[in-house]
């Protein structure tokens, strides 16, 4: 068996310079490109998730207490009966959301999704 020649060692190379390029494509985000969207029966706001902040918004039944931390935002306190958004935990991915329907009001963590957040088959 012969040894590597200088063609094997750059096919090499190439391979592992295209697998570092696509991981760092597919992974690489650098996430400036999120932000979060509340909206309520007739107001709408946009928060950049990197800048912590109380927010209050007003619905039909009350007042919405959302919270925007570290890049994560999360509905503290509503004065729905069920309390669904509050459950509905910390958004901390594009795509994720909380509502409360009755007090008409959406929190969404808006941008490049960047991962699988489920499977099926």
């Amino acid at each position: 068996m012969k040894g590597f020649k200088i063609g094997d060692y750059i096919v090499i190379v190439l391979v592992v310079g295209l697998i570092l390029l696509l991981f760092t494509l597919i992974y690489g985000s650098s996430g400036s490109e999120r932000y979060i969207e509340i909206t309520g029966s007739d107001t709408s706001y946009i928060f950049d998730p990197a800048v912590n902040r109380v927010v209050d918004v007003e619905g039909p039944i009350g007042t919405t207490r959302v919270i925007i931390e570290n890049g994560k935002a999360w509905v503290e306190d509503s004065p729905c009966r069920d309390k669904i958004c509050i459950k509905m935990g910390i958004l901390s991915r594009p795509g994720a959301e909380a509502v409360c329907l009755p007090n008409r009001v959406i929190v969404q963590m808006k941008g490049d999704r960047g991962g699988v957040d489920g499977v099926s088959r």
